[in-house]
């Protein structure tokens, strides 16, 4: 019993003092990065990612690119400017219908109306951070998770 007592109170110590800084490893999140398509082909999961993506409904893709969106805004440090005008984008096309649509038309007057938003997003946000938000794609676990979301089946 006498030896016990010690070690457990230098394991009550160990533990008590470590707490604090084993806390804030665990919460201590990577920062999102989204991926540039070369990236993928390198890493061998372009492929898989398409597959994915193309299995997903108009529903489930809207919803990636707002997840998408949303971790981007979390992210990256933007001025209140450049936050709006993501938001305002991204709530005009991050639509199920958008990406529902097959009608050529249709995908063809979309492309239109996203030439303006493109060139006011690499003016107001800079080429690196406009190719980010909109031009790069979420990781495959982003799309994994809306596939297997009850909400978006």
């Amino acid at each position: 019993m006498k030896q016990i007592l010690p070690r457990l109170a230098a394991l009550v110590t160990v533990a008590f003092l470590s707490g604090p800084s084993l806390a804030l490893a665990q919460t201590k999140a990577e920062p999102y990065r989204p991926l540039m398509n070369s990236e993928m082909s390198q890493l061998g999961i372009w492929d898989q990612w398409i597959k994915t993506f193309n299995e997903m409904t108009g529903k489930q893709r809207a919803e990636v690119v707002r997840r998408h969106i949303k971790m981007c805004l979390d992210s990256f440090d933007m001025t209140e400017e450049q936050r709006a005008f993501v938001k305002e984008a991204s709530a005009k096309f991050a639509t199920e219908e958008n990406y529902s649509t097959t009608d050529p038309e249709r995908r063809a007057a979309l492309q239109r109306e996203l030439q303006p938003i493109q060139e006011k997003a690499m003016s107001l946000l800079g080429p690196d951070l406009a190719r980010k938000i909109f031009g790069d794609k979420p990781p495959l676990s982003v799309l994994e998770a809306v596939k297997n979301d009850p909400a978006f089946k």
